[in-house]
């Protein structure tokens, strides 16, 4: 037998539970767990650590591996962790064709890798997709052209079956596409609105044969097989980044203004050149912009870069700047054109930028920079409990997860909020790391495995 089939039949033979994409099961981040540890850190309850190439990417799990990914100089590194020791089983390095411009808080190897259970497929923004098998074998690769982008793509792949489904949402070309998971082959390709400013967030499964991703200003649902457009619902912000979640026949999507929760008054065009165009020339220099989005984002609105707003970008300021912070509970039914129809209820206050929403039991939440804990009636949108998680303020990256009864939610500065779950929710712990936490922690089998800084930890509350 070769090494290939042995590591095929000691993943087959273990039966881990499920947490093969960014937060397990169709990124709902629920795990069924119990003994989950409350209490954890670089000193407690750890059962090994692991140290990594830097990266931001987030762990999954195929039977006794882990697979993440990273970074070091020109090379692109995808790896494989033993689950049970922690001892790096194999590293495999692909060579930059590019460094893409983001973010300073992006990163090269943020989007988490994707796996089947036996194979693994990772994306990088500097490079394309590649697919590894159990042993490090490469079994086939797709180089992508660059991707100009705001803040850096950042989006994760998805499975569908036999499929792998990547969203490129960038300033110009944006796309999406599908690929043969058994050699790489490209399925289908749709192009896709333009973003401007970017959007960030990863497509989830949806329904029957369906996904689900942002695009500027909408969300909406495709085909599987084809990638065609089934339906959508518009009125959002132009640069979503939280992935939804999906629980049954409905969706929770938020995305944030670009101005939090307090939108600018911006005059038209017209108003804007009777009060600020000095030298009437019928267009607006950087020195002439008035105070707010023009001034503040000139190198934006300016999208010809020529040293001058016009009408034409003036207008898409204005629509840029328009739509509120907004969380949707939406219930699709039908094609086309929902956004009269699907939307259940919606909600305008405390909305965060990056983590995902977490359905747990009954209830829906969400956490916010500042460490705002947001709990909703997932049936009606009505705030049960709002509040601070004491002792884990600061910004919040990665997405919270959930098992035995709690909710875990790690802050950049590395502090994790240990919350008991339910209406009137409590903090009953906040572990500290020591480093930061871009990284959405994992909990399998009563574990919870967490990356942060250039570590990967295994904390259990259970004797090993």
């Amino acid at each position: 037998m070769n090494i290939t089939l042995i590591c095929l039949a000691l993943l087959s033979g273990l039966r881990a539970e499920e947490w093969r994409q960014l937060r397990g099961a169709n990124g709902a981040g629920v795990s069924q767990s119990k003994g989950v540890p409350t209490e954890f850190g670089p000193a407690r309850n750890v059962v090994w650590k692991s140290s990594l190439p830097p990266g931001k990417s987030s762990p999954v799990f195929a039977g006794n591996r882990i697979f993440l990914t990273g970074h070091e100089g020109d090379k692109l590194i995808t790896l494989a962790i033993d689950r049970e020791t922690g001892q790096i089983l194999w590293k495999a390095a692909l060579e930059r064709s590019r460094v893409e411009r983001r973010n300073k808080l992006n990163d090269a190897a943020a989007p988490t890798p994707v796996t089947d259970g036996a194979n693994v497929y990772a994306f990088f923004a500097d490079f394309g997709l590649v697919s590894y098998d159990a042993a490090g074998k490469e079994r086939w690769r797709m180089p992508l052209p660059p991707m100009p982008s705001m803040q850096g793509v950042s989006a994760s792949p998805l499975l569908a079956g036999d499929k792998l489904l990547l969203v490129v949402d960038q300033a110009a070309d944006s796309y999406m596409m599908a690929l043969a998971t058994r050699n790489g082959e490209a399925l289908w390709k749709k192009e896709r609105r333009p973003a401007p400013g970017g959007a960030y967030a990863s497509p989830v499964l949806f329904g029957v044969n369906q996904f689900v991703t942002f695009s500027p200003f909408e969300i909406a649902g495709f085909s599987v097989d084809t990638g065609e457009k089934l339906w959508w619902v518009g009125g959002l912000p132009p640069q979503p980044k939280a992935t939804p979640v999906v629980a049954g026949d409905t969706i929770f999507a938020y995305a944030r203004s670009f101005f939090g929760d307090a939108l600018p008054v911006i005059p038209v065009f017209a108003t804007a050149l009777e009060q600020n165009d000095t030298n009437k020339d019928g267009v607006i220099t950087k020195e002439e912009a008035p105070e707010g989005p023009a001034k503040q984002f000139f190198g934006v609105v300016d999208r010809n870069k020529d040293g001058k707003v016009d009408a034409k970008e003036w207008e898409t300021m204005m629509e840029v700047a328009a739509p509120k912070s907004t969380l949707l509970a939406i219930r699709p039914q039908g094609r086309g054109d929902l956004t009269a129809k699907a939307v259940r209820w919606q909600f305008f206050r405390n909305i965060p930028d990056v983590p995902m929403p977490l359905l747990y039991g009954d209830l829906l939440y969400m956490v916010q920079n500042g460490g705002i804990l947001s709990v909703l009636d997932p049936a009606t949108g009505v705030v049960k409990k709002q509040g601070r998680l004491t002792g884990a303020l600061g910004d919040y990256y990665a997405s919270p997860v959930a098992a035995d009864g709690k909710i875990f939610a790690a802050n950049q500065e590395g502090k994790i909020a240990v919350v008991r779950a339910g209406a009137e929710w409590e903090v009953l712990t906040v572990n500290d790391m020591g480093e930061e936490c871009f990284a959405t922690p994992a909990i399998v089998e009563g574990d919870i495995y967490v990356r942060a800084g250039v570590s990967l930890y295994r904390f259990s509350g259970k004797e090993k």
